[in-house]
């Protein structure tokens, strides 16, 4: 069995003055300072969890609390150990990665990881300045637009990059309209016929979606969609599946938000190799992926022909950093070959 849940259960009974979800444990542990009981219940969480989304946010949390204990040999071992789990990805997997790293400096470690290089890469920066309506701390920070009206930071990003950052076009999505081109182009995998993933017709995506078996059931068919795409067909496939299912029920599609104009351009912009690449790194796995994509998609149009570029845009503003997943989707555009960079909002200087 995957769960002992006697064993589980008198342990968390056990441990924490109030039982929440298994996912939320360690933080009541940690708020009491019971570093001990949280050691323990995350250790039986991994030992019967075989998988599972928390899977990544517990290793790290244990690597943690044991260095809160003074434990540092352990802890980079569990680091270490989460590094290579095949089910840690995205961004829990960057977190233990900078983990490791840290604490495996000599004498502990001499010999430097391999993904060490990669984790130093540098990530193109943008910095503009912005007039705040608020200073306070903990509220959500609101600007003084270019037009004199008042935006949150990503508004205020979208109308530098209209104006002197270029002249682009774009929409703050934070992925929303990738997972729109994901559902419109992968439509006939997604509903393909495969066994028994299918049990209502209700469903807007199938029971397999989100796991490693919806590749591996519909490989040929990904890649033979795939090889279109990248063959120059996105635009086309685009309106086709636009045209048949507009209004139809479809996981990640949202019809109101992202109008076929927008979709067309962002397709045009991006150019097939590369959105052939994105669209097979969601299908191996949707769920560690569909989410912390940079907050705005950009484009803009090169000539009357239809020539177009995109970039994608991860805004932040003041004391904002970079989480692990944004860090981790970042990479991968890099690799991709997409234009990608960081938009830091400061205020204002006093003096000007």
């Amino acid at each position: 069995e995957i769960y002992n849940f006697k064993e589980l259960l008198s342990v968390l009974f056990h441990s924490v003055p109030i039982l929440l979800i298994f996912g939320e444990l360690d933080i009541t542990l940690t708020l009491f300072c019971r570093y001990a009981d949280a050691i323990r219940t995350l250790k039986i969480l991994l030992s019967k969890v075989a998988s599972g989304r928390r899977r990544g946010y517990w290793t790290l949390r244990l690597s943690i609390d044991l260095e809160h204990m003074g434990r540092p040999n352990e802890s980079l071992s569990i680091a270490e150990g989460g590094v290579t789990d095949p089910w840690i990805r995205a961004g829990s997997k960057i977190a233990l990665q900078k983990r490791a790293l840290r604490l495996g400096k000599p004498p502990r470690r001499w010999k430097v990881p391999s993904y060490a290089d990669s984790l130093k890469r540098n990530i193109k920066e943008v910095n503009i300045e912005g007039r705040p309506l608020n200073c306070e701390i903990g509220a959500k920070n609101v600007f003084y637009g270019y037009d004199g009206d008042r935006c949150g930071v990503e508004q205020l990003a979208l109308q530098y990059y209209a104006d002197e950052g270029g002249g682009w076009q774009g929409t703050h999505s934070e992925g929303g309209i990738w997972m729109t081109i994901f559902g419109l182009l992968m439509w006939d995998v997604i509903f393909s016929e495969v066994c028994d993933v299918f049990h209502s017709k209700f469903q807007t995506a199938p029971l397999d979606f989100e796991t490693d078996d919806f590749y591996k059931s519909r490989k040929d068919l990904i890649e033979a969609q795939l090889k279109r795409i990248q063959d120059g067909m996105a635009e086309e496939m685009l309106i086709s599946s636009w045209e048949l299912h507009q209004g139809t029920s479809c996981k990640g599609v949202n019809w109101d938000r992202h109008p076929m104009a927008d979709v067309r351009a962002v397709v045009a912009g991006v150019g097939g190799h590369r959105l052939a690449l994105l669209l097979r790194h969601l299908a191996l796995d949707y769920r560690s992926w569909s989410s912390g994509m940079p907050d705005l998609l950009l484009w803009h149009f090169l000539d009357e022909r239809g020539g177009a570029e995109a970039k994608l845009v991860e805004v932040k503003g003041p004391k904002d950093q970079l989480s692990e997943q944004q860090r981790a989707w970042i990479f991968v555009l890099m690799d991709f070959g997409f234009d990608v960079e960081v938009c830091k909002v400061s205020l204002v200087s006093k003096r000007r």
